[in-house]
């Protein structure tokens, strides 16, 4: 029985230096390697497929009942004219809902002084459409209806995954480019891909608020620009 516990643990301490052995020939080779490291990247546009528009409605009165009921008022017209254009409860929604009090001092420090309060009602709807020549008119008819705040409108391409897919492909390959450009100039051969990640991004064009007025007249005419996609890759070669 002692010889055999000698024999393995003479085993395991030749199997333990052999590991040893090992590992610091994969680290010596790891550290007698180089590394090029490069970042690709690339834009993709195309033109927008959906339009974003945000407006709504906003009254205001001593009474915040009157406020309100106002507010609920004006808003069933917009609702209605909107409908009549054709858009869906599914592309009508609801996105804010707010009242707020503010008060002013008139005749300060005087007998006559007072305070008056005034309440705020504001009510704002998203509206989704794909009729993207219709943006116009359907801003129009909400204001005519009752509307007073646009806050603006934003394009955009609802599915964008193609897109992204062209910008990553491009993205690697001018990564790829670089990075065989760099090894050549430098006198050296470019080893594998030793590591490689992505990430992206895009821009869609906002029309701003400013853009529109309560009495848009003529017809309100919005021109979308394109959507840029972009991706970016970070590439790690060996030499």
């Amino acid at each position: 029985m002692t010889v055999k516990k000698s024999y393995f643990k003479i085993g395991a301490l030749t199997v333990l230096l052999l590991s040893l052995c090992l590992s610091g020939i994969v680290q010596a080779s790891t550290l007698e390697r180089g590394s090029i490291q490069v970042t690709g990247s690339a834009i993709v546009t195309g033109a927008p497929d959906v339009a974003y528009i945000t407006l709504g409605v906003e009254t205001r009165d001593a009474s915040a009942e009157v406020a309100a009921q106002e507010n609920a008022n004006r808003m069933a017209k917009v609702f209605s004219a909107l409908k009549a254009l054709g858009l869906t409860d599914k592309e009508l929604t609801t996105s804010g809902y707010n009242v707020y009090s503010s008060s002013q001092v008139q005749n300060r420090g005087t007998e006559e002084e007072v305070t008056i309060t005034t309440y705020h009602v504001q009510n704002r709807i998203n509206i989704t459409t794909k009729d993207l020549a219709s943006v116009g008119q359907i801003i129009d008819a909400a204001v005519k209806a009752g509307s007073n705040q646009v806050q603006g409108v934003r394009f955009d391409i609802e599915d964008k995954q193609v897109m992204q897919l062209e910008a990553l492909k491009d993205a690697v390959a001018q990564g790829m480019a670089k990075a065989t450009v760099m090894a050549e100039s430098a006198g050296l051969t470019l080893g594998g891909l030793a590591t490689m990640n992505e990430s992206y991004s895009s821009y869609a064009p906002m029309v701003s608020a400013m853009a529109f007025r309560a009495d848009s007249s003529p017809a309100t005419t919005i021109n979308p620009g394109d959507i840029e996609v972009s991706a970016t890759v970070n590439l790690e070669f060996w030499f």
